[in-house]
């Protein structure tokens, strides 16, 4: 396996398992120093001991505040961020109906896929700049162009779609 990622350092969020936890692997294998982050703490230091060199750190991506801590505390641990991975959802159970969905539901979506997002690059931004080098990788789903059954989530994808272009126009 190649390298190429020696020398970056990566906060990915959600990254406890699926798809985070398996980009947490490829990453650290392939050079990466990677601080995963996730609400679940426990299942992020589980994650954390499977991957030589990741760190865990929790993470509520609903919050300002932890975002800020969560890139202070990467700079700290790595001296730099290169890239920030937004990959947190809101895992839960949708209603079949659209007119049956909760506003409890509805708001949990909205605000960890996209607010989430929208916090953690705010807050990564400066870091990224000052490397040289930074990207944002935003995890979607094909739900952004479908409604497969997960109203909310499907309707916070498509928004974390534009927002991602927003970021990069």
């Amino acid at each position: 396996m190649t390298k190429r990622f020696e020398g970056y350092a990566v906060l990915i969020t959600g990254a406890a398992r699926g798809i985070g936890a398996a980009t947490a692997r490829r990453l650290a294998a392939e050079g990466a120093r990677v601080l995963l982050t996730d609400a679940d703490e426990l299942a992020a230091r589980a994650t954390a001991g499977e991957i030589p060199g990741a760190e865990p750190y929790r993470l509520d991506v609903r919050v300002r505040a932890d975002a800020e801590a969560a890139v202070a505390h990467a700079v700290e641990r790595f001296g730099r961020l290169d890239v920030l991975v937004n990959n947190a959802y809101a895992a839960g159970v949708d209603a079949p109906l659209f007119e049956d969905e909760s506003d409890e539901v509805w708001e949990r979506d909205i605000d960890v896929c996209l607010g989430g997002a929208f916090r953690c690059a705010r807050a990564a931004l400066p870091q990224l700049v000052a490397s040289g080098r930074g990207a944002i990788v935003t995890i979607g789903s094909v739900n952004a162009e479908a409604d497969f059954g997960g109203h909310a989530y499907s309707a916070a994808k498509a928004a974390l779609t534009s927002l991602t272009r927003t970021l990069a126009g």
